[in-house]
């Protein structure tokens, strides 16, 4: 048995012991969302058309200029983004709403180009649309 090293433990949790660290800690995030993998994420709806393909995320508190959109392949959406608290820490009486960096990779269940895709953030919503790659096939009437 490594002695010092038990003894250089002591000694990390006695300083911690005196600390507020845990209560430091806990003031930012609560127990049960340590674990929770919707906190650091977002919901989303998709819908179709005969036309488009129509993405609603919610991002309440986040901003445009910390907002990354990104195909990481033809069907697969990269959202990134950081939600900003409304108040300073030092207001906070109670808090529910996570805050900090959500992340997402949505699954596409068609094919997107880049350079298609139309994007709106309007009152904590983001709008993504492109257009669905449907196939036509021509009717010959000489058959």
């Amino acid at each position: 048995m490594d002695f010092e090293k038990i003894r250089k433990w002591l000694e990390i949790t006695n300083e911690y012991k005196q600390s507020d660290f845990w209560t430091n800690v806990l003031k930012y995030k609560a127990p049960e969302h340590f674990f929770d993998s919707e906190a650091s994420t977002f919901v989303y709806d998709f819908y179709q058309d005969e036309e488009y393909n129509f993405i609603i995320v919610e991002m309440p508190g986040v901003y445009e200029e910390e907002l990354t959109i990104r195909l990481l392949s033809k069907t697969q959406l990269l959202i990134k983004g950081t939600i900003t608290p409304v108040f300073p820490a030092e207001m906070e009486v109670l808090r529910e709403r996570y805050y900090g960096e959500i992340e997402r990779i949505i699954q596409l269940p068609e094919a997107a180009e880049t350079h298609l895709l139309q994007i709106q953030l309007l009152n904590g919503l983001l709008h993504i649309s492109y257009p669905r790659q449907v196939e036509t096939v021509a009717f010959n009437k000489g058959l």
